[in-house]
């Protein structure tokens, strides 16, 4: 059985100013973004993970980053780095402020089965459950009896977790939107097509909300 340590980056200064941070920008994380890491990493020190799968962006790298320096278990330890694990692109979207009178913001949000990113050159959301997908069935291929550390993004976590548990796809952000650095776990029994759900945006660890 493979056991996913699904984990959001931290808050960034884009999350704050409620913009669009979608897998064509970046912004740093902001101090309590690195400080729930640090406390989620602390959290997960003592689970001896198999290998670390991150976003190629650079929020989701410090993120892991700041999460690895608490664990106790680090000698051999590898670490991937998956573009397939970038966020949703949302095109000209990028960085703008977010207008959630907008019909197709709304779509995103409550029924992803209806988005249609067409008109500002978005990624559609099959896209993006595709390639993340891909990436964990080779994660679960390659590590049967593991326990793989994923740290990514909100949208593509939500939609690729609910996916994997077999949901419908409008029902893709049901439980959303996960809190930073929010951990969710999934395992998958070998020899099977079944994700199990185990734990779902646990952030019980924080001792600071995320409008600190």
């Amino acid at each position: 059985m493979t056991t996913f340590y699904f984990v959001r980056h931290g808050k960034t200064e884009l999350n704050l100013s409620l913009r669009f941070q979608g897998g064509e920008i970046d912004s740093p994380l902001l101090p309590v973004g690195i400080e729930q890491a640090i406390q989620a990493g602390r959290y997960l020190s003592d689970v001896s993970f198999d290998t670390v799968a991150v976003s190629t962006q650079k929020r989701a790298m410090d993120t892991a980053n700041y999460i690895l320096k608490e664990n106790n278990f680090l000698d051999g330890l590898t670490i991937q780095y998956y573009d397939h694990l970038r966020e949703l692109r949302f095109g000209k979207r990028e960085g703008t402020e977010i207008d959630h009178t907008d019909e197709q913001t709304d779509y995103l949000r409550h029924r992803p089965d209806l988005y249609d990113p067409t008109a500002f050159g978005g990624e559609t959301i099959d896209s993006l459950v595709t390639r993340s997908t891909e990436t964990i069935e080779k994660l679960s291929q390659a590590y049967p009896k593991g326990k793989v550390l994923v740290v990514a993004h909100g949208v593509l976590l939500i939609t690729l977790i609910n996916s994997l548990i077999g949901k419908e796809k409008a029902n893709w952000r049901e439980g959303g939107p996960l809190a930073n650095t929010s951990i969710t776990i999934v395992e998958k029994t070998a020899n099977s097509d079944n994700y199990m759900l185990k734990t779902f945006n646990d952030i019980s660890y924080q001792s600071q909300n995320e409008e600190a």
